[in-house]
């Protein structure tokens, strides 16, 4: 961030001060954000988490998945302001009952992306990747949010792949959406364009 180093590592989280390198908060169960929360992000989280500074507007974003069993949910921290050892708004996402693994999220200016592997409950089948997008516009000021997804893509034998993460000050065209590239196993690297509509999910594209 512009003041701060934040570290995560699974089920524990700490802030830096990004001059001297001193500790300021933590380090912290992950759960922790979702003390008081109920659900299972306050007493089943399990970790893979994810942690980003939203550069466009100076925030930051702390995620882990969560579940009774099998992970079925992402938990989704924004803080309130640019100082991550303040307060956040808290966000529960019910993805399924499937099991979702390998969370990996990216800033983008219309959205929060995340690329997820989808397993059978029991964990012993790959189901294929899953792409998600969150309404970023509503979490970063507390609203009640949504997801939208265009499900599971190309089935089992479909390679993971991961969002893009936006760096730096240039700002991607109005409308265009997130790429998504997969991983090359096929010795092709596809890349996907993830438009998301919250308004009207059913126009949400994934091309």
């Amino acid at each position: 961030g512009a003041t701060q180093y934040v570290q995560m590592v699974n089920e524990g989280y700490q802030v830096f001060n990004k001059t001297t390198g001193a500790s300021v908060l933590g380090p912290n169960g992950i759960s922790s954000l979702w003390s008081g929360f109920g659900g299972v992000c306050e007493s089943n989280g399990h970790g893979d988490p994810v942690v980003l500074y939203d550069k466009i507007a100076n925030r930051w974003l702390i995620s882990q998945f969560a579940g009774a069993s099998v992970p079925t949910d992402e938990c989704i921290a924004i803080s309130t302001t640019s100082d991550a050892t303040g307060t956040y708004f808290r966000y529960a996402f019910h993805l399924g009952t499937n099991f979702f693994d390998y969370p990996h999220l990216g800033v983008w200016p219309d959205g929060y992306y995340m690329a997820m592997n989808v397993f059978n409950t029991a964990g012993t089948t790959f189901l294929g990747p899953q792409a998600f997008a969150f309404d970023r516009s509503k979490m970063l000021i507390g609203a009640a949010a949504t997801f939208v997804s265009p499900g599971i893509t190309g089935g089992g034998t479909e390679p993971p792949f991961l969002p893009a993460d936006l760096d730096g000050s240039i700002q991607p065209a109005t409308g265009v959406g997130n790429p998504f590239v997969s991983f090359p196993g096929s010795g092709t690297y596809k890349v996907r364009l993830f438009h998301a509509d919250f308004t009207t999910p059913s126009n949400t594209t994934f091309t």
